[in-house]
């Protein structure tokens, strides 16, 4: 009785590892992952929903009239993107109903048909591939092209598990959505406008990574490229723009810059050295820029969206420019350093306070400078950061009154705008950069209320 017992359990225990071996990993889109492909994206939704509080069956009440392929897909695993150097780009995705996803596609306007084994689905611009595990669509293609693409698709569905080198450059720690592209793919108009000459973008690529925290939800960016030479360095985080810097801004971006290298970056770029030359005739802006070094800070201090006050503040390593003031043209002094220049109806006035060079489209900002005791308040932490922004989301809802009783009306509403803070953007390096939407309460709880009154409840 005793070796009865023994072998029931060993066998139990060797059945468990068995299905354990054959079922370790269900995902069986992540199969469909070509090795050569060059771009990757992954997308959560068994992450967005819990980091949304949200549960598959609300889920598929929220999106009206996708019930079908909210049941059809199984939203407790990955969604897979991709591209290959070959233009071929599809995704795939997890199946758990084929008859509902099958429904699901005519609304898509897709046709469908069985073939070789598979279900076979086509519209105007796609086609996808359907076993019982999984779906693969392949798109844009047009439909003449379509024909041609299902052997290479079959391939994909059947073979074995590829290393994909793309997909391992993705950070998914607690991300609901991840992505890896390689940089050379940009258009090159494009790569010259933003980045350095000659920047070497061969093994380049860009990685982000999107995820939803206790109270805040954050898009992370990076990339590989070589920005050493770039004329930015981290923020000091001793500003000392006191009286300068107005109190509690609206919305700001502080950086550390110096102007020396900055000057011919600006001037390799047409319109900007057209401006420069312009400019240069009325006030010696070269050596003003060249003065530049150490924290900026560009700043909105008050939420008025029509007439924008726009104020920037810099800190200089010397004041030479100052000297040829009586030279300048269409420029009028209004004290020992504080000057205003008129250009076709624009008014620019600008000056320097304690060392710090300001420049303002507000004669009541100008006014300001040296009178505000308790400016200089910003709200993140910044030392030691390449880029620090922040735009405060409650001073722009209480600027207009006739926002706010609309909100009133509708307290949910209401109680959704109140709960968010403001919207971050900081960059701990050159290559790397966050966007934060922060709230005020748990995200869970935010998204939730919203979701409620979406649905009516």
């Amino acid at each position: 009785m005793k070796k009865l017992v023994i072998g029931i359990i060993c066998l139990l225990l060797i059945g468990g590892a068995a299905y354990w071996y054959f079922h370790r990993d269900s995902d069986k889109a992540r199969d469909v992952l070509p090795a050569d492909a060059t771009a990757v994206a992954v997308f959560e939704p068994a992450e967005i929903l819990d980091g949304l509080g949200l549960k598959q069956e609300k889920a598929g009440k929220l999106v009206r009239n996708l019930e079908d392929l909210v049941e059809g897909v199984n939203l407790a695993k990955p969604v897979y993107a991709f591209a290959t150097q070959d233009e071929l780009s599809g995704v795939a995705l997890n199946v758990k109903d084929v008859k509902r996803l099958l429904k699901a596609a005519t609304l898509f306007n897709y046709a469908s048909e069985e073939q070789n084994g598979y279900q076979w689905i086509a519209n105007s611009n796609s086609i996808g591939c359907i076993d019982e595990d999984k779906l693969l669509i392949v798109g844009p293609v047009a439909e003449e092209q379509q024909d041609a693409l299902r052997e290479e698709m079959m391939s994909l569905m059947k073979q074995a598990r590829k290393d994909v080198p793309a997909l391992d450059k993705l950070d998914r720690k607690g991300t609901v959505l991840s992505l890896s592209a390689p940089l050379n793919s940009l258009p090159k108009e494009y790569v010259q406008k933003y980045l350095p000459a000659k920047t070497d973008l061969s093994d380049a690529s860009f990685n982000a990574a999107l995820r939803f925290g206790g109270k805040d939800i954050t898009l992370s960016m990076e990339s590989s490229v070589d920005l050493s030479n770039m004329p930015l360095s981290p923020i000091k985080g001793d500003i000392g723009l006191s009286g300068v810097l107005p109190a509690n801004p609206f919305a700001y971006v502080c950086f550390n810059m110096n102007g020396e290298k900055l000057l011919p970056e600006l001037r390799k770029v047409p319109n900007l050295r057209t401006a420069l030359l312009a400019l240069n005739l009325c006030v010696d802006v070269d050596m003003m820029i060249k003065a530049i070094d150490g924290d900026v800070v560009i700043s909105v201090p008050e939420p008025d969206l029509q007439h924008p006050a726009v104020l920037l503040t810099a800190t200089l390593s010397n004041t030479d420019f100052l000297e040829n003031a009586e030279e300048w043209s269409r420029v009028r002094r209004l004290g020992e350093s504080d000057f205003v220049a008129d250009y076709e109806g624009t008014q620019v006035f600008f000056g320097v306070h304690d060392k710090y060079l300001y420049i303002t489209n507000s004669n009541k900002v100008a006014s300001n400078i040296g009178e505000n005791k308790d400016s200089g308040t910003l709200r993140l932490p910044i030392k030691g950061k390449y880029l620090s922004a922040s735009l405060d989301i409650a001073q722009l809802v209480d600027a207009y009154p006739g926002v706010n009783m609309l909100l009133r009306g509708v307290p949910q509403i209401r109680e959704v705008i109140d709960a968010l803070d403001q919207v971050t953007l900081t960059a701990d390096s050159q290559q790397s950069m966050q966007l934060s939407l922060q709230t005020k309460k748990p995200v869970k709880e935010v998204i939730g209320n919203f979701v409620t009154l979406l649905m009516g409840e």
